[in-house]
């Protein structure tokens, strides 16, 4: 969303700086970490799921699974902001009523490793930015046309999870959307129900039409799960005050 007011503002308020500098200068200007304290879950489901990082897409290995909760994660993040994010790592926690400190980061560069499996890449994140635009609002919440707020939940926390963690040994984003499975891989799951439903239909929307693209950030960890969500749009004042900016700045290279 804040890709499509640069134009405007572009146009309207900076005719003598070009449209790529503002986006350079505005996402420099973005915050660089976030401290939050963790709420816990938000909508929910918990389910059997498993992960191992040596198998690729179609292995059908013999893989441990544990009931993990596929889920919203609810975060304070202070003077009455709350938010949702979205967990990157199956094997890595966050606890009740600890406050954590993320580096912001571009989504591709998450999950950051040590643990598995390491930053998920460009083409990956392609994929994961064109489900969020698809699928989430801009609360990062799934919509409320895509079912029930668990079942949706749920297949949204196994679709990212099962983008980010099987090697699917390509980086072209129609060959990764084909070879996504819960069945099979380094990262499988017991989804099953309403959930299973809304998966799949959110798997087989990806790239239908185009790939889509939508405003994200990471949340960078060493020592807490690694989480992502769509980023806030800033505000229409903090927009005008970075654009005043950008224009002394423009003028004093001028001068």
């Amino acid at each position: 969303m804040f890709k499509n007011l640069v134009p405007a503002l572009c146009s309207a308020v900076l005719p003598a700086v070009p449209c790529a500098a503002f986006v350079l200068v505005a996402q420099q200007a973005s915050a660089s970490v976030v401290t939050g304290t963790y709420l816990g879950y938000g909508a929910n489901q918990q389910w059997a799921c498993g992960y191992k990082q040596s198998y690729l897409w179609d292995s059908t290995g013999a893989l441990s699974m544990s009931n993990l909760k596929l889920s919203e994660r609810l975060w304070d993040l202070g003077d009455g902001q709350q938010t949702v994010t979205w967990c990157a790592q199956v094997y890595q926690g966050v606890t009740i009523g600890t406050s954590y400190t993320f580096d912001v980061v571009s989504m591709d560069l998450v999950p950051q490793t040590p643990p598995a499996p390491g930053p998920m890449g460009f083409a990956k994140a392609a994929i994961l930015a064109d489900a969020m635009n698809r699928w989430l609002g801009t609360d990062s919440r799934v919509i409320a046309s895509a079912g029930t707020a668990n079942a949706g939940a749920a297949a949204f926390n196994a679709l990212v999870w099962e983008l980010i963690n099987d090697n699917f040994a390509s980086t072209d984003l129609a060959t990764i959307v084909s070879r996504m499975s819960l069945t099979t891989g380094a990262f499988r799951s017991g989804l099953s129900g309403e959930g299973l439903s809304i998966y799949n239909a959110m798997v087989a929307s990806l790239g239908q039409g185009g790939w889509r693209t939508a405003n994200t950030e990471g949340w960078l960890s060493p020592t807490a799960q690694d989480q992502i969500r769509m980023a806030p749009v800033p505000a229409p004042a903090a927009l005008l005050l970075l654009a005043g900016g950008l224009v002394r700045g423009a003028r004093r290279r001028r001068a």
